[in-house]
């Protein structure tokens, strides 16, 4: 069964592997959504702040650049042939042999250069162009050829043209994949994991794919139990410093990390994948190399060590096991664990793998730098001819022993050796630091002008032109059993407990690389997801127009109120319909978008409107003739508000009610009544009843004005004031000003307090045009006419009976309302008694 669920195991991951290297965007699980266009407001100043809204540092970007050029080819036709010829000359840049370089340069200098120059119509320098014919004359053609012309093209291009791109919405679109990238807080549901790859000292290392590009990656998870247990801490965190340095710029020859996160119980770096298998795993199934073979191996490894060494960054654990082959046969160096920097302070600690370390790494307490790389690359390289390292003849394990010998003893190199490779391995093993080949002061262009190299054109092994001596088998995963790789026994770590403490080390652990995050998108889903948001923000803006013209349609009408909501839909009623809806004294209209025909409901067809609760969201449940039902959901929380007859009558356009209930009364005499109530309020402020305080919190509907929301309570009542002032002047623009109902939104708003009674605008206008009298909500939060026939008792026992004696019927809200109204009329006749 064990070997059945390996094999199963193995499968997964190499279909995975499959599928990702030919469409990496299908193989998404997620879909990165890039934020509104508004955040453009936000990404300038930010970027202005750091002083990142410069030419250079977009234009040096890939995603800044893709943008950049996609304006310039569709809006500023001056720039396009010069983003030509600057494209050009980056691909004549990466050409390898020197002839496609000579025969890609005359073309670029015929159409760019002479053809311009004939026409008088060449803007570039006489200096460029004399820099470039007296290396073609020569046939000389270096990869930096056109080197004069990528700056003076991209001088010409960072004036006006860059300031119509930041004015552009090609800078807006850069603005909103800037905002996703620095909003990347990674889990381990962003990634799936398949089989386990490897192991090591602090956890294991598994195959995964990234859930919203598609893109393999290697995961190593350390655990943070087992880093506690063996102190490791410091190692943990300085091999996420040291990848961070190193994974900048290109360099094809180290194993770099893209992203670093953690959880709590892991501290997790997502690795480029190498599925080659190590340099030691092909050394035991192969066998030892030839010199050819070791040459191939030791020129892509100088590089990998030249790019850290520009860093700063010493590697000191150089072995065959940290030496992976990709699916290509290419090699990477990796696990920087060990690694240090040396741009401030030399390292003195001893560390390393026996065997490799040099003399003055073994020698506590000197001080060292990169010179400590070059004697283990010797080292390494005597062990892939031979088998075995130079100071562990007869196989020994004895550390001491191995120590001893790398201190004291001359290594004595085979006659099979030729002398180009004898000179080489003694240089390199030099004990002397001062006669050291790498230490001499040239660092790694001495070790790549040995004899041994001669040659090795290293412009083409940087881009890895030179066939690999040995290719890993395609369809195999080159690496042990998940078996046979084992994991960790949890019972090492069950009495080690992670406290805040330990947490708190690791709060600066996540890492984006931006270079190559954006790297990965461009790669795979960058197209995708701009044609996506395209077409959203099209559909918006066709909406947006849509919805001006579903406005207009209530204007001039006696629509009480209109806005989006959810209808449940098709004919199970199991799926959620956004339709924009129209409330109208005597009826209910709705349409969906892009729809024409108005859809209608009178209130003559509804029976009941009852409050229900679907999958714990409120909805209002109409109960029509025939049988069916008819179920709403607002899109977003907002205001309650009471809606009676034609009138509709807010607290004002900041309160809220607590626990609305809508009741349909189709016997009122004034026609059908639709009422909200609400279970309570809770009172605020003094004694005085005409100052008199509620907060009402939560809430169905609300309703206000277009425009801006008033922010201070200055605003509010001056808005609030308006209309009335309006009205105590009689005038006639007065009157017609309250009665045009206006756009009005179905919005979320705050909680807040409000003075007063709460009769808002919406009062007075009814009164004004007569067709409903104006009413108020009462202590009880009934909703009852002012105008009508019923007696108005003061007591609240009679009013609600007065109030349920029209043939309303009486529900538990009411009675509960009622309870408890009455105990406050005995108390206060008691306080009253007692103070008399």
């Amino acid at each position: 069964m064990a070997d059945l669920e390996a094999v199963l195991a193995d499968v997964s991951y190499l279909m995975a592997m499959e599928k990702s290297k030919s469409t990496p965007a299908a193989r998404a699980s997620k879909k990165i959504i890039l934020p509104e266009p508004s955040i453009r407001s936000v990404m300038q100043k930010y970027l202005e702040e750091r002083d990142e809204l410069t030419f250079d540092k977009i234009f040096n970007q890939k995603i800044g650049f893709l943008l950049f050029k996609d304006f310039c080819m569709n809006e500023i036709d001056e720039a396009v042939p010069q983003l030509k010829f600057y494209e050009e000359i980056k691909e004549y840049e990466k050409l390898d042999s020197e002839e496609e370089r000579l025969t890609r340069s005359r073309q670029i200098y015929d159409v760019y250069i002479m053809k311009e120059l004939l026409s008088c119509s060449h803007p570039f320098s006489k200096k460029a162009v004399d820099h470039v014919q007296t290396h073609l004359a020569k046939k000389q053609v270096p990869p930096n050829l056109f080197q004069p012309y990528i700056v003076e093209i991209c001088d010409s291009l960072r004036g006006k043209i860059f300031q119509k791109f930041i004015e552009s919405d090609k800078f807006t679109r850069f603005c909103q994949w800037k905002n996703v990238e620095l909003n990347i807080h990674l889990t381990m549901n962003d990634f799936s994991v398949h089989r386990i790859i490897g192991r090591g000292g602090f956890g294991e290392v598994y195959g995964c794919r990234k859930a919203d590009t598609g893109k393999m990656y290697a995961m190593k998870c350390l655990d943070k139990k087992r880093i506690k247990m063996k102190q490791g801490e410091t190692l943990a965190l300085n091999e996420r410093i040291m990848l961070s340095l190193v994974s900048t710029g290109d360099c094809p020859f180290i194993v770099c990390m893209t992203y670093a996160f953690h959880t709590p119980d892991k501290l997790c770096f997502i690795l480029d994948l190498m599925n080659g298998g190590d340099l030691h795993y092909h050394l035991s199934q192969h066998g030892v190399f030839s010199e050819k073979d070791m040459r191939f191996y030791a020129a892509e490894i100088i590089l990998g060590l030249e790019h850290m060494h520009n860093r700063f960054v010493v590697y000191r654990d150089l072995k065959p096991a940290n030496i992976l082959l990709d699916e290509h046969g290419h090699v990477r160096i990796s696990d920087l664990g060990l690694a240090c920097d040396f741009s401030k302070k030399k390292p003195h600690a001893s560390v390393g793998t026996h065997g490799y370390m040099a003399p003055e790494v073994l020698q506590k307490g000197t001080a060292y730098d990169s010179s400590a790389d070059w004697f283990s690359l010797g080292c390494m390289l005597f062990k892939l001819l031979r088998g075995h390292s130079p100071f562990r003849q007869h196989k020994t394990k004895d550390k001491h022993e191995i120590d001893r010998m790398t201190l004291t003893m001359n290594v004595e190199l085979p006659d099979s050796f030729s002398p180009e490779l004898k000179s080489l391995l003694e240089g390199l093993l030099q004990r002397d630091v001062a006669k050291r080949l790498g230490c001499l002061g040239q660092g790694a262009s001495e070790v790549k002008e040995h004899v041994f190299f001669k040659g090795i054109d290293w412009q083409q092994v940087y881009l890895q032109k030179y066939p690999p001596p040995l290719i890993p088998p395609r369809g195999e995963v080159n690496a042990a059993d998940a078996f046979d790789i084992g994991s960790f026994d949890e019972e090492d770590t069950k009495g080690i407990k992670l406290l805040d403490s330990d947490q708190e080390l690791y709060k600066n652990f996540p890492l984006v690389i931006s270079e190559r995050w954006q790297q990965e998108v461009a790669e795979t889903v960058y197209d995708a997801v701009n044609s996506d948001t395209d077409k959203n923000e099209a559909r918006k803006r066709a909406k947006n127009k849509q919805q001006g013209h579903e406005e207009d349609y209530a204007l001039g009408k006696d629509c009480i109120m209109h806005g989006y909501m959810l209808k449940l839909g098709n004919p199970f009623l199991t799926q959620w319909q956004r339709r924009y809806f129209y409330l109208f004294p005597n009826r209910v209209e709705w349409r969906g978008e892009g729809e024409s025909r108005q859809n209608l409901l009178t209130m003559e067809q509804i029976v009941t409107v009852e409050e229900t609760q679907i999958k714990d969201k409120k909805c209002i449940l109409l109960r029509i003739k025939g049988g069916k039902q008819f179920v709403l959901q607002c899109e977003v929380h907002s205001v309650t508000v009471s809606i009676f007859g034609s009138t509709l009558c807010p607290r004002s356009h900041h309160t809220w009610l607590r626990s609305p209930r809508l009741t349909f009364h189709p016997s009122s005499r004034h026609g059908p009544l639709l009422t909200l109530k609400t279970l309570g309020t809770e009172d605020q402020g003094g004694e005085e009843a005409s100052s008199r305080r509620r907060r009402y919190t939560a809430s169905s509907f609300s309703l206000h004005r277009p425009g801006r929301i008033p922010q201070t309570a200055g605003e509010r009542d001056r808005e609030r004031g308006a209309p009335q002032r309006a009205r105590a002047q009689g005038g006639e623009d007065a009157q017609e000003t309250q009665r045009q109902p206006g756009p009005e939104l179905l919005t979320s708003r705050p909680n807040s307090t409000d003075t007063g009674s709460g009769d808002g605008a919406s009062n007075g206008a009814a009164g004004e045009r007569g067709t409903w009298p104006p009413h108020r909500i009462d202590r009880e939060e009934n909703v009852l006419p002012q105008k009508d026939n019923v007696t108005r008792p003061k007591k609240s026992k009679n009013r609600l009976k007065a109030y349920h004696s029209r043939g309303q019927p009486q529900d538990r809200d009411s009675e509960i309302s009622s309870t408890t109204t009455g105990k406050r009329s005995e108390e206060r006749r008691s306080k009253g008694a007692t103070g008399s």
